[in-house]
């Protein structure tokens, strides 16, 4: 028995019961054709080595036997796209949310707030392993059956939208400015608190938040939650609209708001401790409100820069679209 022999029955051991007689038997016949091809030019028959060059060519014995299979992909670009979009669907709005919401519940009822982001990543995690499973199981038996999927076949062209002016987002740029608003809301809404103690040079200090943060706490609780969604839309679908754009510019004219309002405030913590830390109260005092209005003073200016920014690239984007119209006009 030499070595295409040993092939042959490699390959067919892969085959279906069926089909594995014919399959064997059309392999063969190619084999020893090209072997007696080579061995004629040759003028002598192919030694081990030469036999080997040879299958090596046809590609191991399991992908061999895989080509004669009915199914090489275990979702078919027929299907695919509608696999792709039901994950997406599936992660952003079904597994995102239930580990957020959830995380915060477990948080709050556990006592033990600090624990959200275990919790959360934790269901994110366990939640997209199963969701992205089934997601792909039932895909690949709709497939397996020929099941086909005609629900845009009907579609009409002529109710194709007008082209919008828009920009790519990075979703790198989205998720961040995601986890960084959900950081602040958790802490905003006192799922995680912040520590009220600290010690300045060997002076036990307490810190109690000015009146004008409980004034603006749901001004400021609308612009996080609000920036969440943006930023969840964002994630999802990395194409800023004039729509978004418009919802981008509102969050950040709400936040110019809250700003003034905290500037013209001029108080944000209020630093308590013994008497004889009298001193040391006082210096904190200035110094921890001077340090808090110089930073909602750069937090404005940076404001100001991203709407200006944001106008600049909405204009931009209309640009973009009238050059790209007229050149598919042409």
């Amino acid at each position: 028995m030499d070595l295409i022999d040993r092939y042959l029955i490699a390959v067919r051991r892969q085959l279906p019961r069926d089909v594995e007689a014919d399959i064997a038997s059309e392999l063969t016949d190619s084999l020893r054709s090209e072997a007696e091809e080579h061995e004629r030019i040759a003028g002598r028959p192919l030694t081990e080595g030469e036999q080997a060059e040879l299958l090596k060519k046809r590609g191991h014995p399991f992908i061999m036997a895989s080509r004669y299979l009915p199914q090489q992909q275990l979702i078919g670009p027929a299907l695919f796209p509608y696999y792709r979009q039901a994950l997406k669907f599936v992660v952003f709005w079904v597994v995102v949310p239930i580990a957020l919401f959830g995380g915060a519940i477990h948080a709050i009822y556990s006592g033990d707030p600090a624990a959200i982001v275990g919790r959360v990543v934790g269901a994110a995690w366990n939640g997209a392993i199963y969701a992205v499973g089934i997601v792909t199981i039932v895909f690949a038996v709709l497939d397996h059956e020929r099941v086909r999927i005609n629900i845009l076949e009907n579609w009409n062209p002529a109710k194709l939208p007008e082209p919008k002016a828009g920009r790519p987002v990075p979703r790198s740029e989205s998720v961040m400015s995601l986890v960084f608003a959900l950081v602040f809301l958790a802490w905003w809404t006192t799922l995680v608190r912040a520590p009220e103690l600290m010690f300045y040079a060997d002076a036990e200090l307490r810190f109690a938040a000015a009146p004008i943060w409980s004034q603006l706490y749901f001004p400021i609780l609308l612009s996080v939650a609000a920036s969440v969604g943006l930023h969840l839309v964002d994630v999802v679908r990395p194409w800023r609209t004039f729509a978004t754009s418009v919802a981008d510019l509102a969050i950040n004219f709400l936040n110019l708001f809250i700003v003034t309002q905290v500037l013209r405030a001029g108080r944000y913590v209020e630093v308590t401790g013994a008497p004889a830390d009298a001193d040391k109260v006082a210096l904190a005092n200035h110094w921890l409100n001077q340090i808090i209005g110089w930073t909602f003073m750069i937090i404005g200016v940076v404001i100001i820069l991203e709407v200006c920014f944001e106008l600049w690239r909405m204009v931009k984007a209309r640009r973009t679209l009238r050059a790209t119209i007229s050149s598919t006009a042409l």
